[in-house]
């Protein structure tokens, strides 16, 4: 989920979704990428669910309220993709070597392409992302995650970046139980279920002394 337009879509649920997890291995189910925010204290009262698709368009609305809809766009940071990372909302690193894991280090990224609010790249158990406003946000994986999930960079860029967009609070993902997966509609000629990949923690550092420049 790089270097494309990716459209995110907020929901907040009035029914709950059938879940199921997804096979460990062999070919990638049907459904589009999203994220089940579940809260468990904090200012979320109902579950909330993102939808990251590559299209504009969305099969199967699930139950509830549209909060929020907007497309953006997720670049690859190297050097293949610098005409991209220009305008890009969202910078996926490549590996270690692209986009450096300590702060300071994805600091530089966000000085460096002024358009771009969110910047995450893979770590040892989760990713590590940082955003315009200088906040850090840690992202662990919890438990055994299905192999045909891994790794997912951009979908966590763009959660980050559709939840800032959508003015959600950003306790809601800290204090929340957050499942990563995809979702199916009726539309698709599926039930509306969604299919577990595994579960992460959030940590946010607020505003970091010495972080991104305005």
């Amino acid at each position: 989920m790089w270097e494309k337009l990716v459209t995110a879509h907020l929901f907040r649920l009035e029914q709950a979704l059938d879940l199921s997890r997804l096979p460990a291995n062999g070919a990638a189910p049907p459904g589009t990428p999203a994220v089940l925010v579940i809260p468990r204290g904090g200012p979320l009262r109902e579950p909330h669910l993102m939808i990251l698709s590559v299209t504009c368009g969305l099969r199967g609305t699930p139950p509830g309220v549209r909060m929020f809809g907007g497309t953006h766009i997720v670049a690859q940071l190297n050097s293949a993709a610098e005409k991209w990372c220009g305008v890009a909302d969202v910078l996926v690193g490549r590996d270690r070597r692209a986009l450096p894991l300590r702060p300071g280090g994805v600091a530089r990224v966000l000085d460096r392409y002024p358009g771009c609010e969110v910047a995450v790249d893979r770590r040892r158990h989760g990713h590590l992302a940082g955003l315009r406003d200088g906040r850090v946000v840690s992202i662990s994986e919890e438990g055994r995650f299905s192999s045909l999930s891994r790794p997912w960079p951009g979908l966590y860029g763009s959660l980050l970046y559709g939840w800032l967009v959508a003015e959600m609070p950003f306790d809601g993902l800290t204090e929340a139980s957050v499942i990563v997966g995809r979702y199916s509609g009726p539309d698709s000629g599926r039930p509306r279920c969604f299919e577990v990949a595994g579960r992460v923690r959030f940590g946010v550092t607020r505003n970091v002394r010495g972080m991104v420049r305005g």
